[in-house]
Order: C-alpha cells, then sequence, then structure tokens
C-alpha cells in the first residue's frame, strides 16, 4: 500500500513547475514560520530539497543572515544518518542519492534541536510519514524519539500529500505538526 501512495504522490509532485512548486514552498513557509517562529529558533534541522520537494531554501538564507544554527543531513553507511551545521553552505557535496549534503561542518545531536523540518514523500491521517523507503529519518531519530525533552517534528508539505488514509508500520516516524499551503495539521 505504501508503494501505491508513494508513487502516485511522486508522480503529481514531479508533475508541478518550477514556478508553481516555488510558489508553494514560499506559501508554505510563510504559514510554518508565522506558526513556529522558524526563522528565529535557536537550533533548526532543515534538508536540501530535491525533485520538487518544498524548498526551505528562502528559510535558510533568511537563518544565515541572522546567524542562527541550522543543520542538515549527511547519509552514511548503513542507513546512517548525521546532522551537520555546515561551515560553508557553498561547499556542498551531492551523496549518493543526489541530493546536496554538507562537505564539512559539525555534528549536532538531533536532541540538542529545537525544531527538525523533515523532508516527506506524504503524510497519513495520524501524522506518520511516508517516505522514500530508505528508513534514514526513522533509525535517525529512533532514540530521542520518546524522550520528554525532543525536537519538535516538523513536515512541509504540498495538500496533495496529505493521505485520508493509515499507512504505518510500528518503525515509522510520527511527526508533531504538517504544514500544507491549504492546512496546518498537528498530531497528538
Amino acid at each position: 500500500m505504501k508503494a501505491k501512495y508513494r508513487n502516485s504522490i511522486l508522480q503529481k509532485r514531479n508533475a508541478l513547475g518550477l514556478t508553481e512548486a516555488s510558489n508553494l514552498s514560499n506559501t508554505i513557509l510563510k504559514i510554518a514560520d508565522l506558526e513556529l517562529n522558524l526563522s528565529m529558533i535557536k537550533t533548526l534541522g532543515s534538508y536540501f530539497s530535491t525533485k520538487n520537494e518544498v524548498n526551505p531554501e528562502i528559510l535558510t538564507h533568511t537563518r544565515v543572515k541572522k546567524n542562527l544554527l541550522t543543520t542538515f543531513p549527511r547519509v552514511g553507511s548503513n542507513h546512517s544518518m548525521r546532522l551537520i551545521a555546515p561551515q560553508n553552505l557553498k561547499q556542498l557535496c551531492k551523496n549518493k542519492y543526489g541530493i546536496f549534503e554538507p562537505s564539512d561542518g559539525v555534528e549536532i545531536h538531533p536532541i540538542d534541536h529545537e525544531i527538525i523540518i523533515i523532508p516527506t514523500v506524504g503524510i497519513d491521517k495520524n501524522g506518520y510519514r511516508l517516505g522514500y523507503g530508505g528508513g534514514y529519518y526513522d533509525r535517525f531519530l529512533e532514540s530521542v524519539i520518546q524522550s520528554n525533552n525532543r525536537p519538535l517534528l516538523v513536515g512541509l508539505i504540498y495538500d496533495f500529500q496529505f493521505i485520508d488514509d493509515s499507512i504505518s508500520e510500528s518503525h515509522d516516524l510520527k511527526l508533531d505538526i504538517a504544514f500544507s499551503e491549504l492546512q496546518i495539521k498537528k498530531f497528538t
């Protein structure tokens, strides 16, 4: 069932034009920033978008100008991942999936973030994230999910990426809040 939803959503997302994706991304970021004050959070985990994902680039530039700590994922062996605060956003490299990641910088433990924005293919009706199938974020955040003082887990998606069904499995990551251009959904 996950593969069916993943393929359908990715087809719709890939069909977006560059201007439409950019305009929707900017709208979604404005809504999320108004709700969570993302441009002022002390330590924020973000990502470099690929293949028409909601692009947090404007948020990244705002945070860099304010000299606020922003981390980005860097994948490793055995489906491992770390969040890195890059020394220079102009010195990025592409990983094995063709996604930009920091080539250098300081690793920041997930528990030391206030908010982590997680790239997402879809979100089911209970807040569970449908990713690309590699399990990177599921494994990466497994150790902090049950912590009382854990970061807020945020999804930024286009409205068609909400799934009106329950498709989660026991290992799937549940988000706390998700933003689209039309709605804000909180999952408790």
